[in-house]
C-alpha cells in the first residue's frame, strides 16, 4: 500500500499501487505479451501450447479519476494512473524480452480493484473469480484492500497469491496451510510481529508507567484480535507494559468512514483516555488505522506515542499526523518508507536498477521500488530452469532461492526463501518521528540493518 505527496511526483508512479485510494468499480483486460523474445535467454519450450501465459495484475489506483473500465476508458486516466498501467506494460515486455516464465511470453491480466466497497469480502471474491476463472492466470499479484477471503479462494483455485498489500496479515499458520499458493516476498508473517515489541522499547517508545491502547482492526476473521491478544499482549506483558484494547468495528467494509464510523472512533479515543493510555499500537488494516484515528484523536485533544510498521503506512502516518504527531517509533522494512532525500543516499542495488531501467515517470531517480517490480523479479527468478508454471515448478523455485532473490523493496535487498518459508522480510530499520522536518528518520545515524526474527 502507498503514499503520495506533491514534492515526491518521483514516488508517486512507483508507489500509488499500493495504497492510495482506488477506482470505483472494476475491470479486467488482457492485453497483448510485449518485447522481443531473445532466443539466448532459455532454452525452455513453453509447455503451454499456447506458448503463452496470464499473470494477474491487481490495479489500485487513486480517486481522482472513476472509471467503470481501464481498458475502455485509458485516454481518461490521470497521469500518475497511467503511469501505473504502462510501468506494468513495460516490465512485463522486459520480462518477455528476456525468455519470459519458463520458456512462455506472459501477457498480463490487469483488474480494477475498487477502493469503494461496502463489502470487501465480497469485492475480493470478485477479483479472485476473474484471475481464476475468467483468465485463468498462473499466478497473481494483489496489493489493494484484499481480505483473507483471497487466500481461500485462490488456494482453492489452485493458483498462487502474491500477498504484497490487502487488509489481512497472513499468519505462520496460513503460510503452513497453503503453502505453495500464498508468497508474500516484501512481508512477514504476524506471529513474528512480537518481535517489534523489544525493538520498539529500545527505541524508547515505552515511558516508565507505560500503558499500550491497541486498535484493533479487523476484516472480519478474528485477525485483529488474534494479533492484540496472541502477538502484541504477551510481548508487552514480558516487558511489564499492560495493555488493553479498543476494536472498531465495520471499517474494513467501506473506506468513506460514515458518521457511525466517526462516532466509535471517538468514543475509542474516550476509552483510551480514561484508562490512561499513553501508546497506541495498530493491528493491520492496509494503512487505514493510521489514517481514521490519528486525526480525530489529536482533534480530542489526545497525543499519545505511537508504535508502528510498515503496514501502518508510514508516508500516510506522515501525511495525517505532520502537525499533530509528537512522537512515534516505527518497525521499518521497506526503504521506501524514508524521506526521499534519505532513499536517494542509500546503495542501490540490482532489482532497483533493473525496476528503474523500465519504470515511469523518472528512470534514474531511485526512490524506493513498487511491489509489482518484486513480483515480476520473483517470478522470473523462481521460474528459472524450471520446465513448467505450475504452482508445483513456482513453489520448487522459490524453495530454492534461499537468501539469492535481491528485492527492490526491502533494506539491502535482503530476503529469505526455503521449504516453510514463505515470507521473505529478514531485516529492517528502525524509524523515529522527528517533529522539526515531520518525517520518519532513522533513530540513530549510520544505524546498521536490525535483523527482525
Amino acid at each position: 500500500m502507498s503514499e503520495a505527496r506533491s514534492s515526491h511526483a518521483g514516488r508517486r508512479g512507483w508507489w500509488a499501487v499500493c495504497l492510495a485510494a482506488a477506482l470505483v468499480g472494476s475491470a479486467l483486460f488482457v492485453l497483448p505479451a510485449g518485447g522481443a523474445t531473445k532466443e539466448a535467454a532459455t532454452s525452455t519450450t513453453c509447455a503451454d501450447p499456447s506458448g503463452s501465459v496470464n499473470v494477474g495484475l491487481s490495479y489500485f489506483g487513486n480517486l481522482e479519476q472513476q472509471l467503470e473500465g481501464i481498458n475502455e476508458e485509458q485516454a481518461a486516466l490521470t497521469p500518475a494512473a497511467q503511469a501505473i498501467i504502462d510501468n506494468y506494460k513495460a516490465g512485463i515486455a522486459a520480462l518477455n524480452a528476456e525468455g519470459g516464465l519458463a520458456g512462455c511470453q506472459v501477457k498480463p491480466v490487469i483488474h480494477n480493484f475498487p477502493a469503494q466497497s461496502q463489502d470487501f469480502n465480497q469485492t475480493t471474491s470478485t477479483e479472485c473469480a476473474a484471475f481464476t476463472q475468467d483468465a485463468k492466470v498462473v499466478a497473481v499479484f494483489t496489493a489493494a484492500y484484499e481480505t483473507r477471503v483471497a487466500l481461500d479462494c485462490f488456494a482453492k483455485a489452485k493458483t498462487p497469491l502474491f500477498q504484497m498489500g490487502g487488509v489481512y496479515a497472513p499468519t505462520c499458520a496460513d503460510y503452513e496451510k497453503y503453502a505453495g499458493y500464498l508468497y508474500s516476498p516484501d512481508g512477514l508473517a504476524s506471529c513474528r510481529y512480537s518481535n517489534f515489541v523489544p525493538l520498539w522499547d529500545k527505541a524508547g517508545l515505552f515511558p516508565k508507567g507505560a500503558k499500550v491502547g491497541i486498535v484493533v482492526f479487523d476484516d472480519g476473521s478474528g485477525q485483529g484480535k488474534f494479533i492484540a491478544d496472541k502477538v502484541y499482549t504477551p510481548a508487552l506483558k514480558k516487558i511489564g507494559v499492560p495493555t488493553t484494547s479498543f476494536s472498531f468495528p465495520g471499517v474494513l467494509n467501506t473506506v468513506s468512514g460514515g458518521d457511525a464510523s466517526q462516532v466509535a472512533i471517538k468514543n475509542g479515543v474516550l476509552k483510551f483516555k480514561a484508562e490512561g493510555v499513553n501508546v497506541v499500537l495498530f493491528t493491520p488494516s492496509g494503512s487505514q488505522a493510521s489514517s481514521f484515528f490519528i486525526p480525530p484523536a489529536a482533534a480530542q485533544g489526545f497525543f499519545p506515542s505511537y508504535g508502528l510498521a510498515s503496514f501502518d503506512g508510514l508516508n500516510i502516518v506522515q501525511a495525517v499526523g505532520s502537525d499533530t504527531l509528537k512522537k512515534a517509533v516505527a518497525v521499518s522494512w521497506l526503504f521506501s518508507n524514508l524521506p526521499l532525500s534519505d532513499q536517494q543516499a542509500l546503495p542501490t542495488n540490482s532489482a532497483v536498477e533493473k525496476c528503474a531501467a523500465w519504470s515511469q515517470p523518472s528512470q534514474t531517480t531511485l526512490t524506493g521500488s513498487s511491489t509489482y517490480c518484486d513480483f515480476l523479479n520473483i517470478l522470473q527468478a523462481a521460474f528459472k530452469g524450471q520446465k513448467d508454471t505450475s504452482p508445483a515448478s513456482l513453489k520448487k523455485g522459490i524453495e530454492a532461492l534461499g537468501t539469492s532473490f535481491t528485492s527492490s523493496m526491502t533494506y539491502d535487498g535482503a530476503t529469505k526463501f526455503g521449504a516453510g518459508d514463505y515470507d521473505g522480510v529478514t531485516v529492517g530499520q528502525v524509524l523515529v518521528w522527528d517533529p522539526t522536518t515531520k518525517t520518519f528518520v532513522y533513530a540513530k545515524k549510520g544505524q546498521k540493518a536490525v535483523t527482525i526474527p
